[in-house]
């Protein structure tokens, strides 16, 4: 049965039928138009400009209301790549988006897969990663924003970074648009390496962002006091349609929704202080001045939430373990140097390269002894680099002794200071580590080899048996295993441990040639192991 407004109007008073025409959003447009005729009829004086511009909402409601016609392919097309154009009201946005691809592309061109990305060629790129970014790489709270950990991680949010753009940079302007988005971007990367802290993840993409300005919108909607409700509500329905699939993407593992949380949280607060500067009606001018503090403020908070992360637990210990790694490339250029110089090196060369190294393994055993929380995991690999590093430094300490007095390098001592460092790098290379009582004869420096190294009557080396072997020959348990370089051991000889070694024999050249041959012309070097 077909209503008839007219009819109605006339049951109305005059009261009613003027609330109908201030909350015309509410009825349909044929009700609206008779509220107002029957006004008419009763002498009730309508403003003419209020009618004009009532008419012409109606009117809008009514195109907005009417299905459009079908778009051709072309059409389509066409909308679809100005998506990626800046135009009048929606500048920043395609900017963003285009940053983001570009991003992806040179990433994929690169190497990175685009379904499944490798965390570590992530955390190359720029990725948010707390044992770098919490030691002064706090660019990556920045650079994280536009890497995405795949392909579709990526189309996720560029939708739903366009959709959001559409609305919300129409609103408030491009620069509040943008400072916003930076804002909101960096309070997700802080959140998310709080939240993850002392734990270790790599986090990427640029949802901490998105889910800021959908928070800002949300905030602009509720204390707005000019969009009638109809329109607001389009808005936020579209708004929740973009937010519920993007939630149903994050419920995937691996989703960082501390990232999303915290720029939410900070969209909200931004959307709230920029409605209350402009006393909440929307618009794009805002003075500068107010601008400046808004972000001068927000950076101090968010500086100030960075600060408060605590650099402890497997943070600290991976960092703890790269820097290591680090030093202990530099500490070894002496040893590369020492033996290109082969026989005869240069004091004055060496000596300032090994004081360095000294150094060097100072600061890593510094580092291992502050860390008094490392995972439990990880505690046998700990003493066992600690003991390693330890015998390192003092291994430099005679080398710098030896080289200052003009003594032989490769004495006894030096050489069981090497074969208990060898043990520990194979142990650590292995992951293999023996229990510590097995460990303790190494703690501190104290070598476990003093008696084993004899040379062909069974008496310890001097210096000089030491000086005269060039490169030997190695011999374990009676088969020969090849020639080596003093200092560089052969695998089969490097995985040995000091517990497992019952005798070792170092014969001279002329020794060692009339048992091996001329391949034993540098000497000859026969180890025994226990059985």
């Amino acid at each position: 049965m077909d209503n008839n407004y007219t009819v109605q109007a006339q049951e109305l008073s005059t009261e009613e039928l003027q609330a109908v025409l201030q909350e015309h959003w509410e009825y349909e447009t044929e009700a609206v138009l008779a509220a107002m005729e029957e006004l008419q009829k009763r002498g009730v004086v309508v403003p003419e400009q209020e009618q004009e511009q009532l008419l012409q909402q109606l009117q809008q409601e009514e195109q907005v209301m009417q299905v459009p016609e079908k778009e051709t392919p072309a059409q389509k097309a066409k909308n679809f790549f100005m998506l990626f154009v800046p135009q009048p009201h929606y500048t920043v946005t395609p900017v963003l988006l285009n940053l983001n691809l570009l991003v992806f592309i040179i990433g994929a061109l690169l190497g990175l897969d685009i379904v499944n990305p490798d965390a570590g060629r992530l955390v190359d790129m720029g990725a948010n990663f707390g044992p770098y970014t919490l030691t002064g790489e706090w660019w990556r709270l920045l650079t994280s924003m536009f890497l995405h950990g795949g392909i579709m991680h990526l189309l996720f949010n560029m939708m739903a970074l366009v959709q959001i753009g559409v609305q919300l940079e129409a609103l408030v302007g491009r620069v509040q648009f943008a400072l916003a988005y930076v804002l909101c971007g960096l309070a997700g990367s802080v959140t998310s390496l709080w939240w993850t802290s002392p734990d270790i993840s790599v986090s990427v993409g640029a949802s901490g962002a998105i889910f800021g300005m959908f928070g800002m919108l949300l905030m602009v909607l509720m204390l707005e006091r000019e969009m009638d409700w109809k329109s607001k509500r389009a808005m936020l329905t579209n708004m929740a349609v973009v937010i519920g699939i993007n939630l149903a993407y994050g419920m995937r593992g691996g989703i960082d929704n501390a990232a999303h949380i915290g720029g939410l949280v900070a969209g909200i607060v931004l959307g709230a202080i920029l409605l209350l500067r402009s006393g909440r009606y929307i618009t794009q001018s805002y003075t500068t001045m107010g601008t400046a503090i808004t972000t001068a403020v927000g950076g101090i908070l968010l500086l100030g939430f960075f600060y408060t992360i605590p650099f402890t637990g497997k943070v600290r210990y991976a960092y703890a373990m790269e820097e290591i790694g680090k030093k202990e490339e530099m500490a070894m250029q002496a040893l590369y140097a020492l033996d290109k110089a082969g026989d005869k090196p240069d004091p004055a060369t060496i000596l300032p390269m090994v004081a360095t190294g000294i150094q060097l393994w100072e600061e890593s055993e510094v580092l291992l002894e502050d860390i008094d929380d490392a995972p439990e995991s990880e505690q046998r690999r700990m003493s066992a680099l600690l003991d390693y590093v330890r015998l390192r430094k003092l291994s430099y300490q005679m080398l710098q002794e030896d080289l200052k007095a003009g003594r032989p390098l490769l004495h006894q001592k030096q050489q069981q200071m090497l074969y208990a460092i060898n043990s520990y790098a194979v142990q650590l290379q292995k992951g293999d580590f023996p229990d510590e009582a097995i460990q303790s004869s190494a703690q501190n420096g104290q070598v476990s080899m003093e008696e084993l190294v004899t040379n062909s009557d069974g008496a310890p080396l001097d210096s000089a048996d030491v000086a005269a072997v060039g490169d030997p020959l190695y011999v374990l348990d009676g088969i020969e295993v090849g020639v080596a370089s003093k200092s560089e051991l052969l695998p089969e000889i490097q995985q040995l441990t000091p517990e497992r070694i019952k005798n070792i024999t170092v014969l001279k050249g002329p020794e060692a040639v009339a048992i091996y041959g001329n391949k034993a012309v540098g000497g000859a070097v026969i180890i025994t192991t226990n059985k």
